[in-house]
């Protein structure tokens, strides 16, 4: 009976094992520490020397309250503020031709953004001159507002006209009301009850509850438009327009530590590849 003997072990002789990775980096340590330095100092040069700094201005606005197809509707707003013809006059207001040849190009530099589950908007401006930024989300903003002055004041001024409609109409009603009344107390206060004055004073008490009917009626109508002037609210500036301090591209700490790190996969990526060849070297 023949017996089974295992397989002698296959060892490959191109297994690498943790003594040799360190003493691969062990032997070529200085271009793995000096590659990371260059691309830090590279990094570092190129961000604080070489990047035109930008800042960044902006503004978060709340839409007013008032009933209109455009400037109550966030994303028709939206497109307002981001017009040719809102942005044409910021351009022409503020001398930007020499920036900006043309109204195109400085409309592809503003952006307006929406607030989730509100009906604000966030308007943003980037320059190299902080003083400028500024200046631009603040003229956006007001002609915005100008804008919306106009469509507010008019929103304003029917509820008012409507309240006093209502005012006007309630004062008849009451008048009429007490009228009835009067005349019947008066009938009621007559010794002589025949069918001609029962019927009239039964027109009257009818005529008092269709009066009641419409003073109630009145009332709530009334009250309900000066609830609604009231709530009524013009746009609002909530965050004023101001541009941050530090310039938003610059980040020289940030960059040097990315340049650092990805200076050293390079090294150590180079250092296997000349460790490969100096053992496999190419055949002349």
């Amino acid at each position: 009976m023949t017996s089974y003997s295992a397989p002698p072990e296959v060892y490959y002789d191109d297994e690498i094992d943790l003594r040799e990775i360190v003493e691969i980096i062990r032997k070529r340590i200085k271009l793995i520490i000096i590659l990371p330095l260059l691309a830090a100092i590279a990094a570092f040069g190129v961000t604080k020397f070489l990047i035109i700094p930008k800042f960044e201005a902006s503004a978060k606005i709340a839409l007013g309250t008032f009933e209109h197809d455009i400037l109550s509707n966030v994303t028709a707003s939206r497109e307002v503020l981001l017009s040719r013809n809102l942005l044409s006059e910021v351009h022409r207001d503020l001398r930007l031709q020499e920036l900006y040849p043309s109204v195109e190009d400085f409309v592809e530099k503003v952006s307006v953004g929406t607030v989730a589950n509100t009906k604000m908007l966030t308007i943003t401006y980037r320059d190299s001159d902080p003083q400028r930024a500024q200046r631009v989300v603040e003229s956006i903003v007001a002609r915005f507002t100008e804008r919306s002055e106009t469509a507010y004041t008019q929103a304003k001024d029917l509820r008012i006209q409507r309240i006093a409609e209502l005012e006007a109409n309630y004062e008849d009603a009451e008048l009429t009301y007490r009228n009835s009344l009067s005349t019947l107390e008066t009938l009621e206060s007559l010794e002589s009850q025949d069918a001609e004055t029962a019927l009239a004073r039964a027109r009257i008490i009818d005529y008092l509850a269709r009066g009641e009917e419409r003073l109630l009626s009145i009332s709530a109508a009334l009250h309900e438009a000066k609830v609604e002037l009231s709530g009524l609210e013009n746009v609002r500036v909530v965050e004023e327009p101001l541009v941050g301090a530090d310039p938003i591209n610059i980040r020289p700490v940030f960059n040097t530590a990315i340049a650092i790190v990805l200076g050293g996969m390079v090294a150590l990526g180079l250092v296997f590849i000349l460790e490969y060849f100096e053992k496999n070297p190419l055949q002349s």
